[in-house]
């Protein structure tokens, strides 16, 4: 693990660290002199420390990474953004974080030639292509079949398309690349607790896994249309609905005051044992009116329309239902939401046009930083 995350971790265990004081500004207590605290600045090109190790070596230090922290939990002002920046412009170590880094030659690829830093700090070399090294086409054809992929074109009608424009992949690679980037942006996308309100709904659509009919139970955020969580079921009568309503439950970072489902006996039983009395559990919806589940109808019918173009999923632990969500959340505009992202009206920034991208770089230092 970064020894920089690592120390944020001890102090973030500690409590007590942290504070807000305006829209823009922390303050940091100093973990070897509890009399003395840093101030932490949100600029456009990031966050910004007055300490010595900040202001010498340029590097995330270890304030800037509890504050990170903090603001990616929600765990300040509920105005506050949360941004996921452009990493390759950052121009930092992707080993140590510092910025006292060197152009150190170039590597040649089949897409072209790839520049090679080299960390003054650490001694370590690396590039800026986040994410995507060792891979042998380039992040714009890679993510271009994501986002084509999750927005209702199969696998080999992607193969055909890239044929047509002269580039060779073949439709096992694509669906390779599905699986591995929508495993690796979920883990970190998921990590983000998104500014939400208080009422969140549920409700269930069948898919086909592996021959078989299952359920998919899906919540969403009633204000921003956020995509929360989900769960597969094998049957949907007989189903326990409380893993669903816990993931929900620590993807909003609070219990919801409204709590509006179909009357499915699974959803009366878990609301009262994770959410507890204090949410209210409207069961009886209706085709109008306010007390209506359109939202997550139309969600299932995104479900729905992607399911058949894949024919079915392989597998009960597939990667594709977490792939969907981040599509559905950071990367799909939705007219509802006057041409917004259901993350960017959760709060959430997204730096770049290919977004794809930018989560994957993000998704890819997170990895390495935890490991």
């Amino acid at each position: 693990m970064n020894p920089r995350i690592q120390r944020a971790k001890q102090m973030m265990e500690s409590g007590n660290n942290v504070s807000q004081f305006a829209s823009d500004k922390f303050t940091v207590k100093s973990q070897t002199n509890p009399e003395k605290s840093y101030t932490i600045t949100k600029t456009d090109n990031g966050l910004v420390c007055e300490c010595p190790d900040h202001q010498t070596r340029k590097a995330d230090c270890k304030h800037i990474k509890i504050v990170l922290q903090v603001i990616m939990k929600n765990k300040c002002y509920q105005d506050n953004t949360f941004r996921i920046m452009e990493r390759a412009k950052l121009q930092l170590c992707k080993f140590c974080d510092s910025g006292r880094i060197t152009k150190k030659g170039m590597r040649k690829t089949k897409d072209g030639n790839i520049q090679i830093f080299k960390c003054l700090d650490c001694q370590k070399r690396f590039s800026t292509n986040f994410g995507f090294e060792k891979m042998r086409h380039d992040e714009s054809t890679i993510t271009g079949a994501l986002q084509m992929y999750y927005s209702g074109m199969s696998v080999r009608d992607i193969e055909n398309h890239y044929e047509m424009l002269g580039i060779t992949v073949d439709h096992s690679s694509i669906y390779d690349w599905i699986c591995k980037y929508s495993t690796m942006a979920s883990n970190y996308l998921n990590e983000i607790v998104p500014r939400v309100g208080n009422w969140v709904r549920a409700d269930e659509v069948w898919v086909k896994v592996a021959g078989e009919q299952k359920y998919l139970f899906a919540s969403m955020d009633d204000d921003t249309r956020y995509w929360l969580a989900s769960d597969l079921a094998d049957t949907k009568f007989q189903h326990n609905a409380d893993k669903l309503l816990e993931l929900t439950k620590k993807a909003i970072g609070k219990t919801p005051t409204q709590f509006i489902t179909d009357g499915l006996p699974a959803y009366k039983k878990s609301s009262r044992k994770v959410f507890g009395k204090k949410t209210n559990h409207t069961r009886f919806i209706h085709i109008q009116g306010n007390m209506n589940n359109n939202k997550m109808e139309r969600l299932n019918g995104e479900i729905r329309d992607r399911e058949k173009v894949f024919r079915g999923l392989k597998k009960k632990d597939t990667p594709i239902f977490e792939g969907m969500k981040a599509y559905y959340n950071f990367t799909k505009k939705h007219g509802a939401l006057d041409g917004k992202t259901p993350s960017e009206a959760a709060l959430i920034q997204v730096d770049g046009k290919n977004r794809w991208k930018t989560i994957i770089q993000n998704a890819s230092l997170y990895k390495l930083n935890q490991a």
